[in-house]
């Protein structure tokens, strides 16, 4: 599997080469949380697994916290649902990327979703469909990380279809 095609500048490769990104999923389905792990893992990326939005909160709140590029969680889950743990990852961790994963696409919460992710992740996906997304996230990371005096766009210059939840914010 090709993770990044070489239209992206030798610079930008050179980013992913020496830096290591994290990721973490959650998901309570453990297939497709190994299937995202696996996709993630094979393009050189360090990847946290968790099983619930709880779990992933009392991560969160852990001196172990290691904070990653991207956080990718499913909606439906027991205990805490994915838009809600979307909320609180805002309130400690306001710029943080988040992918929502859903089997359910429902326009009404995407619309309210694109509030505070950066993307809306329609299952069942193809790895290539993940890899596109992740290039995406880490694309924005380096643009924006490497020129603290950059502002985020109202639209996302990753993906021109979607709100930038970080212009506000910036």
């Amino acid at each position: 599997m090709k993770c990044f095609p070489s239209i992206y500048p030798l610079d930008y490769l050179a980013i992913l080469v020496y830096k290591k990104y994290m990721f973490h999923i959650i998901d309570d389905e453990e297939i497709l949380r190994e299937f995202t792990e696996s996709i993630l893992v094979d393009c050189g990326f360090d990847v946290l697994c968790f099983e619930s939005g709880n779990q992933y909160l009392e991560y969160l709140n852990s001196p172990k916290f290691k904070k990653p590029i991207a956080v990718l969680s499913d909606v439906t889950m027991p205990g805490i649902n994915g838009y809600d743990l979307a909320l609180e990852i805002r309130k400690i961790l306001p710029f943080q990327k988040i992918i929502l994963i859903t089997g359910n696409a429902d326009p009404e919460h995407h619309k309210e979703a694109a509030k505070q992710v950066c993307y809306t992740l329609n299952k069942p996906y193809s790895p290539e469909k993940l890899i596109s997304i992740i290039q995406g996230i880490t694309a924005c990371n380096h643009l924006y990380a490497s020129n603290k005096e950059a502002e985020y766009p109202q639209m996302c210059s990753m993906n021109p279809l979607s709100y930038c939840p970080f212009s506000c914010q910036s």
